[in-house]
C-alpha cells in the first residue's frame, strides 16, 4: 500500500493488497473516502504515488512504507523498524547474557533486514544475512531476487541495487510474499552488499541449507 493525497484521502494499492478482506474495509474505508486501486505491481503502486506527490505537493503527504526512495524516505523508515534490532539486542542479553552471532532477516525492499541489521551494523563479529524471493528461480526471470541477480541503477530517487534489463528498464518481480515483490532494495542495503558488511542469499538456498541441518525429532 502507498500514500495518498489529503485533500482526496486517496491511497494507492496494487493487486496483491487486501482491498476485498472485510478487515480492509473496516480499518480504512471507514476513515477514507476514495480508494485508487492499481491494477498492477508494488512497483505501479508505488510509481503512482511518487507522481501523485510530486505533483500536488501542497496537497499530498507521502508516506514511504519501506526504505527506498529518495531521502530522507530510507531513513525515516529504517529509523522507525530499528525498534526490531533494539529488541533483539535487549532479549539476547535477558534470555542468554550475549549478543547474537547470526541475524537473518527476509529482503523484499528491505525494511524489515534494515530494521534488524541497523542496531547491529558495527558489532563486526555478527553476520548479517538477507535472504531473498527466488520465485519461480533465479534464472525464471520471474523472482525477487534483487542483491543476488540485480545491478545497480536510479530508482525513484536513490541509487541502489534494481531488477532491470539490458536497456535500464525496471523488470517486474516475482514472490508469493507480498512484501518481497519490490524491483529494487534500499540503497543502504545496497552498501551493506557493495562494502561485504552483509551477505545476501536467495530463498532456494536458505531452504536447502535449512533442510541439510535440520534434525528431524
Amino acid at each position: 500500500m502507498q500514500l495518498v493525497s489529503v485533500d482526496k484521502r486517496r491511497f494507492y494499492l496494487h493487486k496483491s493488497d487486501p482491498y476485498d478482506d472485510p478487515l480492509f474495509h473496516y480499518i480504512f474505508l471507514r476513515r477514507i473516502s476514495l480508494v485508487k486501486l492499481v491494477d498492477g505491481t508494488y512497483k505501479d503502486a508505488s510509481s503512482q504515488a511518487f507522481r501523485e506527490w510530486v505533483t500536488n505537493l501542497d496537497t499530498s503527504y507521502h508516506l514511504p512504507t519501506s526504505v527506498i526512495g529518495p531521502h530522507p524516505c530510507p531513513t525515516i523508515v529504517r529509523e522507525f523498524q530499528s525498534i526490531i534490532g533494539k529488541e533483539m539486542r535487549k532479549q539476547g542479553m535477558e534470555k542468554w547474557g550475549g549478543k547474537p552471532h547470526v541475524l537473518i532477516a527476509c529482503v523484499g525492499g528491505g525494511s524489515n533486514a534494515m530494521g534488524l541489521f541497523h542496531e547491529f551494523i558495527n558489532d563486526k563479529d555478527i553476520r548479517l544475512i538477507g535472504v531473498e524471493s527466488s520465485g519461480h528461480g533465479l534464472e525464471s526471470g520471474r523472482h525477487s531476487a534483487t542483491l543476488s541477480k540485480g545491478h545497480v541503477g536510479v530508482y525513484h530517487g536513490a541509487m541502489s541495487y534494481l531488477l532491470q534489463d539490458d536497456g535500464g528498464q525496471i523488470l517486474c518481480p516475482h514472490s508469493i510474499g507480498v512484501g518481497l515483490e519490490c524491483p529494487g532494495v534500499g540503497p543502504e542495503l545496497s552498501y551493506l552488499k557493495e562494502s561485504k558488511r552483509a551477505e545476501f542469499h536467495a530463498d532456494e538456498e536458505a531452504l536447502h541449507d535449512t533442510e541439510h541441518e535440520s534434525v528431524q525429532i
